[in-house]
């Protein structure tokens, strides 16, 4: 398994991939548009922060973000917009990859990291992973349903 920032090759991967992370939701989200979610995929890889994880055959894993501002603020935070580990290499140290490069970003550029897991399930063992890496908890999102 490696680690490697995103380029503009991974584009057609990253969208299949946050595609699956997308039918992994266990609320009802809003369809994904197309053309939408290639735009921010290519956001992100060239403005923002993007690593993947991959192996000899395929990406495994990948998180990608960007610096933005409370509302009441003008200090940048980096935060997710996606974070996901393909089911087959969840065992394997993908996430851990690229979390750790993820923070290190942030720490490097002197930015606090913001990360979330909304509309997925396994929310116990999401909260304890990202604690791991001495995140805390910071609310919770309430949806209608």
């Amino acid at each position: 398994m490696q680690l490697r920032p995103a380029n503009p090759l991974d584009v057609s991967a990253l969208y299949l991939m946050l595609n699956q992370m997308h039918r992994e939701t266990e609320l009802e989200v809003p369809p994904i548009v197309s053309e939408t979610l290639i735009g921010k995929i290519n956001e992100v890889i060239h403005r923002g922060v993007c690593f993947v994880t991959h192996n000899e055959k395929e990406l495994t894993g990948a998180v990608g973000g960007q610096t933005g501002t409370d509302w009441w603020s003008d200090k940048p935070y980096l935060g997710d917009l996606f974070f996901y580990v393909l089911p087959d290499h969840r065992k394997s140290r993908a996430a851990m990859m690229l979390i750790k490069e993820f923070l290190r970003v942030g720490k490097e550029n002197k930015i606090p990291v913001r990360m979330g897991h909304v509309f997925s399930g396994d929310i116990d063992r999401k909260d304890k992973f990202y604690q791991h890496f001495g995140l805390v908890n910071a609310g919770t999102i309430y949806v209608e349903k």
